[in-house]
Order: C-alpha cells, then sequence, then structure tokens
C-alpha cells in the first residue's frame, strides 16, 4: 500500500518517539481510543477486528469520516483510505525499532479530489499541521505512560 504519488496533495512526516515499537504500535493501532490522547480526533470507532478491509468511522477537526484499512502488519506498518465529499485520502504509517531501542514512525497522506484542488492552499498547510499534531500527541503519550 503506498500514497497516491499523482494526488494533488502529499505530505509526509517523521518522529523519534523514546519507546518500543510495540508500545507505540498497540496506541496508534487502538483507534477506538484515538479520542483519548489526539486533540484534533474527538470520536473514532472501529467496527471488527483491525484487519485489511475493517472500517472504522470517525470525527477530525469536526468532519465525519469512515475509513477503510488497506493494510496492516503488527508494530510494522498501519494503511487505511477514505473518501468524503469531493476529496479522497490515502494515510500510511511505518513504524521502525532504531537500533537503541527507540522507534522511528513515518507518516504518509496522500489527498486528492474537486474540493482539494479547489482549497489546496489551505487544506495544504491544514493537513501539514494536523500530521504534526498526531506525531507530536503520539509521542507524548508512548514516552508518559
Amino acid at each position: 500500500m503506498e500514497i497516491n504519488e499523482n494526488a494533488v496533495l502529499k505530505t509526509s512526516k517523521e518522529i523519534e518517539i523514546l519507546a518500543p515499537v510495540e508500545k507505540v504500535w498497540n496506541i496508534q493501532a487502538n483507534i477506538d481510543a484515538w479520542h483519548e490522547w489526539q486533540p484534533d480526533i474527538s470520536e473514532a470507532k472501529l467496527a471488527s477486528r483491525l484487519e485489511s478491509g475493517a472500517t472504522f468511522v470517525w470525527k477530525s477537526g469536526g468532519f465525519k469520516l469512515t475509513s477503510t484499512i488497506g493494510k496492516v502488519s503488527k508494530n510494522d506498518f498501519l494503511g487505511w483510505n477514505g473518501r468524503g465529499f469531493g476529496a479522497s485520502a490515502i494515510h500510511i504509517w511505518e513504524f521502525k525499532q532504531m537500533e537503541n531501542g527507540n522507534t522511528l514512525v513515518r507518516t504518509k497522506e496522500s489527498m486528492d479530489g474537486w474540493l482539494v484542488r479547489l482549497l489546496k492552499g489551505m487544506m495544504d498547510k491544514k493537513l501539514s499541521e494536523s500530521l504534526d499534531t498526531w506525531l507530536n500527541s503520539l509521542k507524548q503519550v508512548a514516552e508518559s505512560q
């Protein structure tokens, strides 16, 4: 699973988290608890087990979204895609255990569609800020537990 390299918007970020990969993975993979530590998310509910094809409904920045898990590999990879009014997105997360025992988290997202093209400047800034918030929140909760 990869992001759409031809999409109107593409962003990638990474962060080193001072915690083992299993701990970081367990926090990120618990979709139902995202709203407890991620300030942009007000609710999230996985419809079944965390596996390819599973769907989850969530609210981020006031927008209700339905996403489908595209690929999941425990402690390594989590990716989903979703469609909404005038937009589609692909979001992937990669987790790598570093030699020092910390975890390197990389995230990439692509967004496309007529609404994204129309509001490209604003949405590009919002997407970048959103990924920064998500990564920093994940770091904070993983390092404080």
